[in-house]
């Protein structure tokens, strides 16, 4: 006998006081109306606002649906997202924002594609943001970078996603300083698919995302998931090194043929060609052996499979 699904939805909440009590009635208005059982795990990340209260009331008013999960300080929405993974007992996971962007009827998009294929991961694609221009505009560029960076994500990743428990059960045990799920998710499965889903206005408050911490948040994301940068580094000081190998060539070919160059002046430029192409080059050596340092304390997996 087949045994129905129960999805267990998390939402990190920080600022959530005037959304998380229209985002609980629409979640479970959704899964009443297609007679599906549910659990909703909010995580509070020590935002600014009274939405702690908030919480407090509907797990009150709602304890046969509702965790409450209280963070001891402001740990970021990954954190807190694989916090509420950790403690959820679905056998599909649902991960949805706070501020009411993600419509919970569009849940549905999510449980048919996965249904199509059988996805492990499936993505909520956004048809058109509904961020400022500036936003929307840092957000393309950063995603672009990130992409570059980490080419195994998924293209259309974002915080709207359903995943199959094995596959977000692993996501807690890879524990480093800097918590990026989809990286996480692209270092255990491929098989991951999307679909189109609305993009509404953010209904009260206000984002934790700002542009500097965007920034910020990309940078974390290349030292810790990717190696483009070393390899950007050691390509150009092997293309450095060839270039004042070319030079010296040339510098002696001058020397022995036409002595036309100042007293010394071979001598030096050899040195610090020679000398420079050593350090960029060491440099890039190191890195990588740091890299190679950072996916073993990343607990990046060597396999994955299902039972």
């Amino acid at each position: 006998m087949k045994i129905p699904n129960f999805y267990s939805v998390i939402v990190p909440v920080y600022n959530g006081e005037k959304t998380v009590r229209l985002l609980y009635e629409k979640t479970a208005d959704f899964f009443h109306s297609h007679n599906l059982k549910f659990e909703l795990i909010f995580v509070h990340d020590k935002g600014p606002d009274r939405s702690l209260d908030e919480l407090i009331n509907l797990q009150n008013e709602n304890n046969k649906t509702v965790k409450l999960i209280r963070l001891t300080k402001n740990f970021g929405q990954h954190n807190a997202t694989i916090c509420g993974i950790a403690n959820a007992s679905g056998n599909f996971i649902i991960t949805m924002d706070e501020d009411l962007q993600h419509n919970p009827f569009d849940i549905a998009k999510l449980i048919n594609t996965q249904n199509d294929e059988n996805y492990d991961v499936v993505y909520g694609k956004y048809d058109i943001r509904k961020h400022s221009k500036f936003r929307n505009l840092g957000s393309s560029l950063l995603k672009f970078l990130i992409q570059k960076g980490i080419p195994d994500i998924h293209k259309d990743y974002s915080s709207f996603r359903l995943i199959k428990n094995e596959i977000a059960q692993a996501l807690p045990l890879m524990q480093n300083s800097y918590t990026f799920m989809d990286g996480y998710i692209s270092w255990i499965t491929a098989h991951c698919g999307s679909c189109v889903v609305s993009h509404n206005e953010r209904i009260g408050g206000h984002s934790s995302y700002d542009t500097r911490k965007l920034i910020q948040h990309t940078i974390n994301i290349f030292v810790t998931f990717s190696n483009f940068p070393l390899k950007l580094l050691t390509k150009t000081s092997i293309f450095i090194f060839f270039i004042n190998l070319a030079y010296t060539i040339y510098i002696l070919y001058r020397k022995l043929t036409l002595d036309d160059f100042a007293t010394g002046y071979p001598s030096l430029i050899i040195a610090i060609g020679f000398g420079v192409s050593l350090i960029m080059l060491s440099l890039g050596i190191i890195g990588e052996y740091l890299y190679r340092i950072n996916l073993k304390t990343t607990k990046k997996p060597n396999y994955f499979f299902f039972d």
